[in-house]
């Protein structure tokens, strides 16, 4: 019997390893890692799905007995994912729908201020809330150097990126110490740094608007005003 591999990953497929369809039943075409109960596990591009894959190259390589470099593992699966059930059909999404839909997988982003030396200083922070692909919210000390770099400079850059696909921006920050806003962007975590609550004085917003993007999602690179 021909052998069969699982048409999102690549991985052999064997009666053990098999997805289930929406009905209980195995599936023809997925592994339980890609797929259950008739649903994809991982929401990813194929370039995230190759980076996903490539963490597990050592075991692959005990199971196989076949050894291959990072880079090589890598060339030979964007050889051969296009041709997958799973990636065969167009992604239809515009690309700043896949940004908008990158940044919600994401926690984290990477914030740089400029200080006052006029050098860059990232930093990465929890993303709080977001909205489209280029607008975020973060939380922080009204007296931290972010703070005083924004209260001098706002012009700053933003980054995020989930499993090889990622997005730069330019744009600027506006600090908010609105009440209202502070109350309805407030989270209960923030407690263990704001004791007071949403009205604590040390509790700042960073409201970053990108007015610039550039884009590297599943292999497509753009660069555009917005």
């Amino acid at each position: 019997m021909e052998q069969q591999f699982c048409q999102s990953c690549g991985m052999p497929l064997t009666d053990e390893n098999r997805g289930t369809n929406a009905n209980g039943s195995s599936s023809e075409d997925y592994c339980v890692y890609c797929y259950k109960k008739g649903e994809f596990t991982q929401d990813f591009t194929m370039s995230q799905m190759i980076e996903f894959c490539l963490q597990f190259l050592d075991q692959w390589a005990v199971q196989t007995e076949c050894k291959l470099s990072p880079v090589q593992a890598k060339e030979q699966m964007l050889q051969h994912f296009p041709y997958l059930k799973r990636w065969k059909e167009k992604d239809e999404r515009t690309l700043t729908e896949k940004a908008t839909h990158l940044l919600a997988q994401c926690e984290n982003v990477t914030i740089a201020s400029i200080d006052a030396d006029g050098y860059p200083r990232p930093v990465q922070m929890s993303k709080i809330h977001a909205k489209s692909f280029n607008e975020v919210w973060m939380a922080t000390s009204v007296g931290s150097m972010k703070v005083n770099d924004f209260k001098a400079n706002n012009k700053a850059g933003l980054c995020y990126d989930h499993y090889g696909d990622g997005v730069a921006l330019r744009g600027t920050v506006e600090i908010i110490t609105d009440d209202t806003i502070r109350k309805d962007i407030w989270q209960d975590w923030f407690v263990h740094h704001f004791p007071d609550g949403p009205s604590d004085p040390n509790y700042v917003l960073l409201h970053f608007m990108g007015t610039e993007a550039t884009f590297w999602i599943n292999g497509e690179f753009s660069h555009s005003n917005i």
